[in-house]
């Protein structure tokens, strides 16, 4: 084993900024900017998805998924963009995209960074449940995708992972155990500092370094409804961990948020549903 701890190389090694995950791909990050103006249009932002032909089929496919599918189905970008929305398509982008990125050579590392793609779709879906089943319609498709991003910090560590396995001889007797411990102990830290890094939005860097911080207050509604739908999964065991002792109508969330025991039962029972409509 090398001299410093392997948390301290993983760190360190973090602390250096030199890994490149891109939150938004090049895409996305246009549509941001489009949406940032006052004079955006649809068709412009139809436009931009349309130049790459296998994002605007994966986007259409999901436009056409039971959990936003309409009456007809939507056979452009653009008819997708009318039924569902500026911010809508912007997070199917998003989500389409940061699938790419849940990927990994490393074959222990696949089903880890599978089960953390499901979490991720878990979380961000049953953020947007519970905001448009609290009355937080406003900020539906602002928790969805603080919901996509929260625990990039834990993409961000096995990438670092990888790297250090191609250079550190030592690491590559550490077991996935040991790897889970410092995913949990660093990933909030680090994926708000990558977050930051990149200029991500403040609502998005909150909710990927505070998602577990032991005190929560009630003023952040999007910060609370992510950190809701988050227990909500691992009790369900929606990602790589399940926990069924958590009781989520006594969780600090649930009562900044006034969440009661029949809406969280009613969430439980659509969420897999949900999820598995959301499979792009």
């Amino acid at each position: 084993m090398p001299e410093k701890s392997v948390i301290q190389l993983i760190d360190e090694y973090l602390n250096r900024d030199e890994i490149e995950l891109p939150v938004f791909n090049h895409v996305a990050q246009n549509l941001q900017t489009i949406m940032a103006r006052d004079d955006y249009s649809l068709a412009e932002m139809s436009e931009v998805i349309e130049k790459d032909q296998a994002l605007t089929s994966h986007v259409l496919k999901a436009a056409n998924s039971a959990f936003y599918a309409g009456l007809q189905p939507a056979k452009t970008i653009r008819d997708a963009s009318v039924r569902l929305g500026a911010k809508s398509i912007v997070n199917l982008v998003t989500m389409v995209t940061q699938k790419r990125l849940y990927q990994s050579k490393v074959k222990p590392f696949v089903p880890l960074i599978g089960g953390l793609w499901t979490h991720a779709l878990g979380v961000s879906t049953a953020s947007r449940w519970l905001c448009q089943h609290m009355g937080f319609q406003n900020v539906s498709e602002e928790s969805f995708l603080a919901g996509l991003l929260h625990d990039i910090g834990k993409l961000l560590i096995l990438r670092a992972v990888e790297d250090l396995l191609k250079t550190e001889p030592g690491l590559k007797g550490v077991s996935m155990n040991l790897v889970n411990e410092i995913i949990d102990a660093l990933h909030a830290e680090h994926g708000e500092r990558l977050m930051r890094r990149l200029n991500i939005p403040e609502v998005y860097c909150t909710v990927a370094g505070k998602h577990h911080d032991p005190d929560i207050k009630g003023d952040n509604i999007v910060l609370n409804m992510v950190r809701l739908a988050n227990l909500t999964c691992h009790k369900l065991g929606i990602g790589p961990k399940k926990n069924e002792e958590i009781m989520l109508s006594t969780t600090p969330e649930a009562i900044n948020l006034m969440a009661k025991d029949i809406l969280l039962a009613e969430l439980q029972v659509d969420l897999e549903d949900q999820i598995a409509a959301m499979q792009v």
